[in-house]
C-alpha cells in the first residue's frame, strides 16, 4: 500500500513537492462533488481547497499520462516533481477540508475509475476543449454547459466567482415561473 501520509505536510498547509509514490489529480469544486459521489466508496484520499475551490484525488503514479490535455474543464494531473498545496491529516479549518481521510487503507484512486466518474459527470476528456467549459447549477447543483450567468461576485482579497443556473432553473426560478424570483446579473462589456 501507497502511504499518502509520507507525502503530507506536518503544518496545517504546506506547498508539496510530489514525491514519486503518488500523482495528483485536481478538479474544479463546483462539479468535483459529483465525481466524489459517483465513486463513492471506491475514492481514496480526497482534500478540497475551498480558497482556490478546486479538489485534489490521489493517484497511482503514471494513472493519468495518457489522459488528453484536459485545461478547458479545469482538470490538472500533477506528477511526481510537481508542486500541489496539501493540509496535514487533520485538514486546516475550513479552508481544505478531507472529504475522505488520508488514513483510510486505501487512500489512492484507481486512476481509470476516477477518469469514468469525471467523464459520466462533463463527458469525454479528449472532447473537452470542444465542449467547453462546465459549471454547476446554483439551484439544482447540476453539471452544465449551457449555463446562464445569476450572480457574480469580485473579492479584493482573493479571486471573485460567479454562479450559473442550468436552462430548468434559470426559467422556473429566475425568469418569473413559479418559486424565488431573482434577477439575473447583466453582463458588462467584454
Amino acid at each position: 500500500m501507497t502511504d499518502v501520509l509520507a507525502g503530507l505536510p506536518a503544518e496545517p498547509i504546506a506547498m508539496v513537492t510530489i514525491p514519486d509514490t503518488w500523482h495528483a489529480v485536481t478538479l474544479p469544486s463546483v462539479w468535483a462533488r459529483h465525481v466524489l459521489g459517483i465513486l463513492g466508496d471506491r475514492s481514496g484520499a480526497v482534500l478540497e481547497d475551498a480558497f482556490v475551490r478546486q479538489m485534489v484525488w490521489f493517484i497511482f503514479p503514471g494513472g493519468a499520462a495518457d489522459w488528453p490535455e484536459t485545461a478547458a474543464l479545469g482538470v490538472r494531473v500533477l506528477p511526481t516533481g510537481g508542486d500541489v498545496t496539501l493540509a496535514g491529516p487533520d485538514g486546516c479549518r475550513k479552508v481544505m477540508v478531507w472529504h475522505r481521510s488520508p488514513r483510510t487503507p486505501s487512500p489512492l484512486t484507481d486512476p481509470d475509475e476516477l477518469r469514468a466518474a469525471i467523464e459520466y459527470t462533463v463527458g469525454p476528456l479528449d472532447q473537452a476543449a470542444a465542449l467547453g467549459p462546465v459549471w454547476a447549477c446554483r439551484y439544482c447543483g447540476a453539471p452544465v454547459r449551457d449555463a446562464h450567468l445569476v450572480d457574480q461576485i469580485e473579492s479584493m482579497s482573493g479571486p471573485g466567482w460567479s454562479s450559473y443556473a442550468c436552462g430548468p432553473c434559470w426559467s422556473t426560478t429566475v425568469r418569473g415561473g413559479p418559486g424565488r424570483r431573482l434577477h439575473a446579473v447583466q453582463e458588462g462589456p467584454r
